[in-house]
């Protein structure tokens, strides 16, 4: 029954798609809690955004919203950055929230917050899923990439929350980002997800530019070349993985379109995008927004029942629809008749 509902899901968003009118409300809400972050990772730019932390979303404006997002079924909530945890007050009281309005939470982080405090305090609000950013099974591959001492961070924040937690009332994930400078570790990532006793890793391949306002290709995070056929290689022992189990969270069809996502760049293509059908995003001053498409519009004096259905937005998915940038980012999903005969028989 659970994979009927799914499927009647994906009919409705697909149909939505198709007519360009949004027949059912988002099946998640994303916060961009802040833009800033600690880090200086190499394949992300969102740092350098001029954070304005004074006239960041408020807590009892996010609250408002989630109060909205109850009433209208909606029962998806994420937390994101830069880092989130830059906000930890706040954020830590919203999933508070959310949790006691009965709404599913989860927060992607790259760790640099995650004390044991902090670890217990998350427990102690109720949060269901902790996404912790890995880009290296070792120490060197991914503190180059995101800053010396995150890899023990992040290796330290999994390895306590699952001491802390009992009968696994939250979800620790990893998710690595597949670029130039790790992809010959994703397997090894794999195992020391298993070895750490985390639930799921997820893979990403890295997005031309997460700010969405260069679209050029960084080549020195690209995977180009004589790599893209160890890279294949690499991707068919995890599709090999998957199939033996569910603890690589990516479907086939997605893994095995990483390497031709790397080699056909702009020529790459992933079925439907629903983006601004399945999910609502919310910058940190309230704008909603889809891969810096717009539309201009601001939750502050707004409902989210208004803004879903209001002309500017259909006009974003209009162009959503006419984007020809490769992307593979996991926040959106794609869908097309294939994987749905999948879900099916699967």
């Amino acid at each position: 029954m659970a994979k009927l509902g799914q499927i009647k899901r994906y009919l409705s968003y697909m149909l939505s798609y198709n007519l360009n009118i949004p027949l059912r409300y988002p099946h998640e809400v994303n916060f961009q809690m802040t833009n800033r972050c600690p880090l200086r990772c190499k394949m992300c730019e969102i740092w350098k955004l001029n954070a304005n932390p004074k006239k960041e979303l408020s807590v009892d404006v996010m609250k408002r919203i989630m109060d909205e997002c109850r009433d209208l079924g909606i029962n998806y909530i994420s937390f994101v950055g830069g880092e989130a945890l830059v906000r930890r007050k706040d954020t830590l009281e919203l999933v508070g929230y959310a949790n006691s309005k009965g709404l599913h939470t989860t927060i992607v982080s790259n760790a640099y917050f995650l004390d044991e405090k902090v670890c217990e305090k998350l427990l102690d609000v109720g949060l269901n899923r902790l996404a912790l950013s890995l880009d290296g099974a070792k120490r060197e591959t991914h503190d180059f990439i995101r800053g010396r001492g995150n890899y023990d961070k992040v290796i330290e924040a999994a390895k306590t929350i699952l001491k802390l937690r009992k009968k696994k009332q939250i979800k620790v994930d990893f998710t690595s980002v597949v670029m130039s400078y790790n992809f010959r570790e994703l397997v090894d990532i794999y195992w020391l997800g298993k070895k750490i006793g985390v639930d799921q890793v997820f893979y990403q391949a890295v997005v031309l530019d997460n700010t969405f306002k260069n679209f050029d290709y960084n080549e020195e995070v690209w995977i180009n070349g004589e790599d893209l056929e160890d890279l294949k290689s690499i991707i068919k022992k995890l599709i090999s993985l998957k199939r033996q189990d569910d603890f690589i969270f990516n479907s086939v069809e997605y893994l095995r379109s990483i390497p031709e996502y790397f080699e056909k760049r702009g020529n790459f293509k992933f079925g439907a995008c629903l983006a601004g059908f399945m999910n609502l995003n919310i910058d940190p001053y309230g704008n909603i927004s889809v891969c810096g498409l717009g539309p201009n519009l601001n939750v502050r004096d707004r409902r989210i029942s208004d803004l879903w259905t209001h002309e500017e937005f259909s006009k974003t998915r209009s162009l959503i629809k006419r984007c020809k940038r490769p992307c593979l980012m996991l926040c959106y999903e794609k869908f097309g008749i294939r994987d749905m005969f999948k879900h099916l028989i699967s």
